[in-house]
């Protein structure tokens, strides 16, 4: 198979692709169900410049006068390749598990605050999911809410950390909202589209990773902004 048939069977995928993703029976040009599309799925969104540009490639090379899908040039091996990577990412996506698949660490709200201080200096965690006693979801603590409550808390340079729990720190942290639970068939780009597309002033710190994304399943792992930025880079 020539490189220019390697693009324009990929090409093709990608369009029975979106056709199913359309899926009310209708004939929309590639272009417009991309359009339609990007609007709700992070992937297509990601690389809607890029579709466009192959549709308009895919044209260019193929000679439709003549016969259907008649080669008249041939796409530089760095297209092939892109379109290649485009049909992975939307036919076979990344997930975020077992991508993201980890031991969290978390606490529950009578837990004393020494605790997440040892978690902070031992391991250099900086998110914290925190449970109620009777293991129902509560919030999110940050290495940023403890510094906070400390300084806050701090007279004459002494802090009394006897007693202290981590519901006491918790509702002082202005981050406690600043989380989403996912599941765990979402996509790598789809988790990168949670944090770049937040309104201002409400940016998530972390991603809480479940089986169906709902608050009270067990933890699968838990995803920071640097976490996506390393993988999608």
């Amino acid at each position: 198979m020539s490189r220019a048939e390697e693009f324009i069977a990929s090409y093709h995928r990608i369009e029975d692709y979106l056709s199913r993703e359309m899926g009310d029976g209708k004939h929309f040009s590639f272009s417009n169900m991309v359009n339609r599309l990007a609007k709700q799925n992070p992937i297509i969104e990601r690389y809607k410049e890029d579709l466009h540009q192959m549709s308009q490639l895919r044209n260019a090379i193929v000679h439709e006068r003549r016969e259907p899908d008649f080669i008249i040039a041939e796409p530089h091996d760095s297209l092939v390749d892109l379109i290649l990577e485009v049909e992975r990412e939307l036919l076979h996506p990344k997930l975020v598990i077992p991508l993201f698949q980890k031991q969290v660490t978390t606490f529950r709200a009578d837990a004393p605050l020494q605790d997440v201080l040892r978690a902070i200096r031992n391991e250099n965690y900086s998110q914290f999911p925190i449970y109620n006693v009777d293991g129902s979801w509560l919030g999110l603590l940050t290495k940023k809410g403890v510094t906070s409550w400390l300084a806050e808390s701090a007279h004459d340079a002494h802090i009394a950390l006897d007693g202290v729990l981590v519901s006491h720190v918790l509702h002082h942290d202005p981050h406690i909202h600043r989380y989403r639970f996912i599941a765990a068939a979402t996509s790598v780009i789809e988790a990168h589209h949670h944090f770049v597309n937040m309104k201002e002033g409400a940016r998530l710190d972390a991603l809480l990773v479940t089986a169906t994304g709902e608050t009270d399943e067990p933890l699968l792992g838990i995803i920071r902004p640097q976490d996506i930025l390393y993988v999608i880079g």
